[in-house]
């Protein structure tokens, strides 16, 4: 049987994609992303993605892992949107993540991995250390942001995204020309590092991956609420040149469901 998709551009310049199922949002994802690596490693020879923490990614990490597309792991630059900081070897950590479900079990050299370091004592220390490493693989100029070919973002029920925490100081300073920032979270009682809102928008590519009933209301009010970025920071995220991507399974979309068009794919 075919998957019922549902698909607009009508909410505020995003593309919404909506999928019946999980399984049938990350195939779609893993696809996406095996044309933009191959498009984009024969244009310039490689291919720079910035990866998204907590559960999401898991079962696209391994979406990936057992497709049979042609993928150009060797040209691919992984670089990573948010971290707790805890070492690398946490479970909560998302380098651990991605390491176990993803580069553990693909040929990507090491040394085209750029995790976020949290081994400095002082987490802003982290941070700035984070900063000078994208803005080395870049060759950026002071005043300049990266422009990853891809970001992943993750959504939380608080309307959250990357580590930008609603209330916190990297959301009310949100025109910072900072590309990487250290904050505390006092609700988890931890650290994290952050890619900035303005690196982010500064990319070729934005996709959002969100599922599940859970995150229904964080998704309506990043779409289609009033502008409060304050409380829901993930209203702040927004291609400046390129696209800004949806993914959503029903249940995630389940708010706004009766205004797309349904379509047959």
């Amino acid at each position: 049987m075919d998957t019922l998709v549902y698909s607009a551009w009508s909410i505020n310049n995003n593309i919404i994609k909506i999928f019946s199922v999980p399984q049938d949002l990350f195939q779609a994802v893993v696809e996406d992303f095996a044309q933009r690596a191959n498009t984009a490693v024969t244009a310039k020879g490689f291919f720079t993605v910035v990866l998204s923490g907590g559960n999401t990614p898991k079962l696209f990490f391994d979406a990936l892992v057992e497709s049979k597309l042609s993928i150009p792991w060797h040209q691919i630059k992984f670089f990573f949107g948010d971290e707790r900081y805890v070492p690398a070897n946490d479970e909560r950590s998302n380098y651990y993540m991605a390491q176990k479900h993803l580069f553990s079990n693909v040929p990507v050299p090491a040394e085209n991995i750029y995790r976020i370091p949290t081994e400095f004592n002082d987490p802003k220390i982290a941070a700035e250390n984070y900063e000078m490493i994208i803005r080395k693989v870049f060759n950026l100029k002071n005043n300049e942001f990266p422009k990853f070919d891809l970001i992943y973002l993750g959504l939380g029920e608080d309307a959250h995204t990357a580590s930008l925490m609603p209330f916190s100081e990297i959301v009310e300073n949100k025109n910072s020309d900072i590309i990487v920032a250290s904050l505390w979270v006092p609700e988890l009682n931890m650290y994290r590092i952050t890619l900035t809102p303005k690196a982010i928008n500064h990319s070729t590519c934005i996709c959002f991956l969100v599922t599940g009933q859970r995150k229904a209301s964080a998704v309506w009010h990043t779409l289609k609420g009033p502008f409060h970025p304050q409380q829901y920071p993930a209203q702040l995220i927004q291609c400046k040149s390129g696209k800004t991507i949806w993914y959503l399974d029903q249940a995630a979309a389940a708010m706004f469901m009766g205004d797309f068009k349904k379509c047959i794919n």
